[in-house]
């Protein structure tokens, strides 16, 4: 039975990114998962992510700030250009719109300043000449526009992240479902249907199936698996330009989330808009059995959007895809070591917005593996904050 110095569990962009890192350390890694290394459960499936500074919390804005160069790093050691890729965000909507797990427009407006960073504030006239596209907006509208934003493709960083694990000597197995941990100081067995596997160090990031990976470890954690839903949209961008923007529309009732959507420029996808929602009808305890499916009252709701807010379609909404956020109760990541297991270091609860911070999320947990400590700030995604773990 191999050992390794640190075995990694879950394939998706934060895990490869993990296995990376600890490989670009020279050290002896194992990489996991459950599927094939391409497959529809996959949370980092697609070929397109947002990339952003703005935020209304200061704490996300410098980690992206802290991310953006690490990207960089990424396509100069694999050599594959145009996995960043530069454009500004517009942020609108009413100034009372509703707070959302992207934030929401006066708090994203104070952190811009607090920081020092760029930004352009827009109120209503100003919108038909610096954005003609839009349409049907309310004459309270207003704007945030912030030059330091992106769209990601997803998919080449995934090659990307794959090939240089691959030079790096990581050995990557799939189809490996894990059914216990246990472990002693200095070493970490991790025990599948196939076979077992030792390592000093296990870094975990399984997304959805969290909870499922650490029964054998006797932690659960308070997580809600959201099934999401974006479509594309055929439109004439000879006609308009269209930009990476978020919609944060006015809550119908308190606590209301169902009015906030995004959307992505034809950058990656030429003639089309991928046009999505930050929020869901389908909210479950447990991962899915089957591949996610995209929700068709959904899809409504997106065709109803941009038929109200933009010009230019040239269809409905087109394929549809469904995909999957972990949720924690406060909207913010997991990250740290497990309580009473100082060898396991785990990552979840990506809420939807961690592919962005992919290279220094897999940093810190290089770091914290290698060394047992990190130069970046995780406080704010300890385990032991309140409402996290939940009691057995």
């Amino acid at each position: 039975m191999d050992s390794y110095d640190v075995v990694v569990v879950g394939a998706g962009a934060i895990g490869l990114s993990a296995a990376w890192w600890c490989s670009k350390a020279g050290k002896k890694v194992l990489l996991l998962d459950q599927f094939d290394f391409d497959n529809d459960f996959f949370s980092s499936k697609g070929e397109s992510r947002f990339f952003r500074v703005m935020y209304s919390d200061p704490h996300l804005s410098l980690l992206a700030q802290s991310a953006y160069p690490l990207w960089r790093e990424l396509e100069s050691d694999s050599g594959l250009d145009g996995i960043l890729n530069d454009t500004s965000l517009l942020f609108f909507g009413p100034p009372s719109g509703v707070d959302t797990p992207e934030g929401d427009l006066k708090d994203s407006e104070a952190v811009l300043e607090e920081q020092g960073l760029p930004f352009q504030r827009l109120i209503a006239a100003d919108f038909p000449e610096r954005f003609p596209v839009l349409q049907g907006l309310s004459d309270d509208v207003v704007g945030l526009v912030q030059p330091q934003a992106g769209v990601i493709a997803a998919d080449r960083a995934l090659r990307a992240l794959m090939e240089q694990c691959r030079e790096r000597g990581v050995d990557m197995i799939p189809r490996r479902t894990v059914s216990r941990i246990q472990d002693a100081p200095g070493q970490v067995t991790v025990t599948t249907a196939q076979g077992t596997y030792t390592g000093k160090k296990l870094i975990l990031v399984p997304s959805a199936w969290t909870n499922g990976v650490l029964d054998s470890l006797n932690i659960q954690l308070a997580l809600e698996i959201w099934s999401m839903t974006y479509a594309y949209f055929d439109v004439s961008p000879s006609q308009y330009t269209y930009p990476l923007w978020f919609y944060f529309g006015a809550p119908k009732f308190p606590g209301d989330d169902t009015t906030t959507y995004y959307g992505l420029p034809p950058l990656l996808t030429p003639g089309r808009v991928k046009v999505g929602t930050d929020f869901t009808f389908q909210k479950s305890p447990l991962p899915p059995t089957s591949p996610p499916q995209a929700d068709p009252r959904m899809v409504d709701l997106l065709n109803t959007f941009m038929r109200e807010h933009f010009r230019g379609l040239q269809s409905l909404a087109v394929d549809p895809v469904g995909c999957l956020y972990t949720m924690t109760p406060d909207l913010n990541f997991v990250l740290d070591v497990l309580p009473g297991h100082p060898d396991v270091l785990l990552f979840t609860g990506d809420t939807g917005q961690a592919f962005k911070f992919a290279p220094l999320l897999g940093r810190i947990l290089s770091e914290l593996a290698l060394t047992g400590v990190t130069r970046t700030n995780i406080q704010p995604f300890s385990i032991q904050r309140p409402g996290i773990l939940r009691p057995r």
